[in-house]
């Protein structure tokens, strides 16, 4: 059986990952907060964001570095935007860097 090797980040010690962005284009998710994959579907989300619980994956990366990017990245806070292209961080949403990790996923790929 063929593995593929990815990056992820994730809240120590549990099974809390950073989900995929559900824009379209992927991108952003300074917004987005750990999401424990170890519930099953219907139970991770709270009932305002519970559209979005089928399609919820583990933001992953390619490489370990692409994974330290988004961490760093991250802790940072929430950023804001307006469609001129004026972006601001959002005061008092930074986050402690001391309780992520980037961990390794190996993925099966079937035969």
């Amino acid at each position: 059986m063929a593995t593929v090797t990815e990056y992820a980040v994730r809240v120590k010690g549990t099974q809390m990952y950073l989900p995929r962005s559900q824009r379209r284009d992927g991108r952003g998710g300074s917004h987005l907060e750990p999401v424990d994959f170890s519930l099953p579907p219907g139970a991770r989300l709270d009932r305002s964001k519970a559209r979005y619980e089928g399609e919820l994956q583990i933001r992953s990366y390619a490489t370990r570095q692409g994974a330290f990017n988004l961490l760093r990245s991250w802790c940072k806070g929430k950023f804001r935007g307006d469609w001129e292209g004026d972006v601001w961080r959002v005061q008092g949403t930074e986050r402690d860097p001391n309780t992520l990790e980037v961990v390794e996923l190996t993925i099966l790929l079937p035969d």
